[in-house]
């Protein structure tokens, strides 16, 4: 997978370690802790896919998801949630946002939501 991911998540942790799993399959990986961020971020780089988690203080994933949309209408938005309300997840389909994976990620599964979102924006 040859994509520039932009990783949006304010755990420390949590970002170090995705960006080590979207690098280990091939990406290039920007991550940034803040939705503030991201949308700047989006908007001075090539980006092919966001990643970002739902609860953040300030800009939380959905509002970020839907700004960064604004910015860049085709590039595909993942979110990661602990929150597990199918509600919630619901609500978050579509629109602004393209996968939606539930904490803890299994670092196949992010790998894969990558390339099936970024599959799905190139096809005609």
């Amino acid at each position: 997978m040859d994509l520039r991911v932009l990783l949006v998540e304010d755990d420390d942790d949590n970002r170090e370690l995705m960006a080590e799993v979207l690098a280990a399959s091939g990406c290039q990986v920007l991550s940034v802790a803040t939705g503030q961020d991201g949308l700047k971020a989006l908007a001075e780089h090539a980006i092919d896919v966001v990643v970002t988690d739902v609860g953040m203080p300030g800009m939380g994933g959905l509002e970020m998801a839907r700004a960064a949309k604004a910015i860049a209408p085709k590039v595909p938005v993942v979110i990661v949630t602990g929150w597990v309300e199918r509600e919630d997840i619901a609500r978050a389909r579509g629109g602004d946002v393209d996968a939606v994976l539930i904490k803890p990620v299994d670092p196949d599964a992010l790998a894969q939501a990558v390339s099936d979102v970024a599959q799905r924006r190139s096809r005609p």
